[in-house]
């Protein structure tokens, strides 16, 4: 953690925060998440785990805005697609 910026620490801090008070539910959460860092290791082997760590803290930081922007979770599921494909699909690439 101390190679994150002051405000993506308070932002994991406040995160963990809300998940501690999860109490039992934490335990099937904490595995779901394992296979996921897994997976992002496996599929960027030649990214950082700081790295890939940031994205994902800023994809659940997203969730709670989409959700209270009135987006249910297959309209939070495209956003995010059309996100990656911004940042994936070439430069004069047919747009979205």
């Amino acid at each position: 953690m101390d190679r994150l910026t002051p405000v993506e620490r308070e932002d994991l801090y406040s995160t963990l925060a809300a998940i501690r008070a999860l109490g039992p539910a934490l335990d099937r959460d904490r595995a779901a998440a394992r296979q996921i860092a897994d997976a992002a290791r496996r599929a960027l082997p030649d990214v950082d785990e700081v790295t890939i760590g940031r994205v994902l803290l800023l994809v659940s930081a997203s969730l709670p805005q989409l959700r209270g922007a009135g987006h249910d979770l297959r309209s939070a599921e495209n956003i995010l697609a059309l996100s990656a494909a911004r940042l994936t699909v070439p430069d004069g690439a047919e747009s979205l």
